[in-house]
């Protein structure tokens, strides 16, 4: 950037927000200059650039997203950037189904999921979970990031997870139990980057709440960041072989029978574009 303008940093070509060429250093001012670019609608926010490219006669019609524990000073926050080689509701299917814990049981241990309640809206499905330890304890890097989770599905009091799709977006919210504010708020973008869409380029922003002693978030956010990132990884993994799958078949032929994935696949069908 260059004060109200979007500089080049190759060769210093200047655009005002128009998309209209209005430098190029090593031309006279009488010289004919390209037309320009293609400029679209965009705010900053959250620490992140959000650009719309649909016709700008529809922009007022799009909600922007809120994500509200973002800047929050009783959370530290971590942004996540990076491109994951599939097509984007494989994103939003591996989030939505906690039942993929067994993925992560080097990390998480033994976890049952426990699918609580759907919910279905105009753009959004949400789904509730608790979880149940049957193998294990708490390992550290979970302990960091959601507290000393109360993982009993009998009890009248237990931890709560709560994942919402409300298209284009996904969040996560977990809580303890007992507790009003989460202890957990991940928020995610899965952004196509390419034609075919074999390809997303993910952004999550990820708010963890802060311990009562000041500043001791900060000793722990090594070991916050390198669980996330262990549990990211898996993720990841697992989702590029799905498309890997996909690709060689040629369609998706999994037998789907959990109804939160019915129903977001739906929900993806009617908002988005399919593979």
């Amino acid at each position: 950037m260059n004060g109200e303008h979007l500089q080049c940093g190759y060769h210093s070509w200047t655009f005002d927000q128009t998309g209209r060429c209005v430098g190029i250093p090593y031309l006279e001012k009488n010289q004919p200059r390209p037309a320009g670019v293609r400029s679209y609608p965009c705010r900053e926010a959250y620490g992140l650039v959000f650009v719309f490219p649909g016709e700008v006669s529809r922009l007022e019609e799009v909600e922007f997203p809120k994500v509200s524990l973002a800047g929050d000073s009783h959370y530290k926050t971590r942004y996540l950037d990076r491109q994951v080689s599939c097509h984007y509701p494989f994103m939003h299917e591996n989030l939505m189904d906690m039942n993929h814990q067994f993925l992560h049981r080097r990390l998480m241990g033994g976890i049952r999921t426990v699918f609580l309640d759907l919910r279905e809206r105009t753009h959004v499905v949400e789904v509730d979970y608790i979880f149940s330890r049957v193998k294990g304890t708490q390992p550290l890097g979970e302990k960091l990031i959601m507290g000393n989770a109360q993982q009993s599905a009998d009890g009248p009091k237990h931890d709560l997870m709560t994942i919402c799709t409300k298209y284009p977006y996904q969040t996560l919210k977990f809580w303890t139990a007992g507790n009003t504010e989460p202890a957990l708020n991940l928020w995610n973008v899965y952004v196509p980057v390419d034609r075919a869409q074999r390809m997303n380029h993910t952004f999550r922003l990820m708010m963890v709440r802060k311990p009562s002693i000041p500043g001791r978030i900060h000793l722990l956010w090594p070991f916050i960041a390198w669980f996330t990132n262990g549990i990211f990884a898996k993720d990841r993994w697992i989702v590029e072989e799905e498309q890997k799958a996909f690709n060689c078949q040629g369609a998706d032929w999994n037998q789907e029978v959990f109804p939160a994935i019915q129903s977001l696949r739906s929900l993806l069908g009617r908002e988005g574009v399919a593979l």
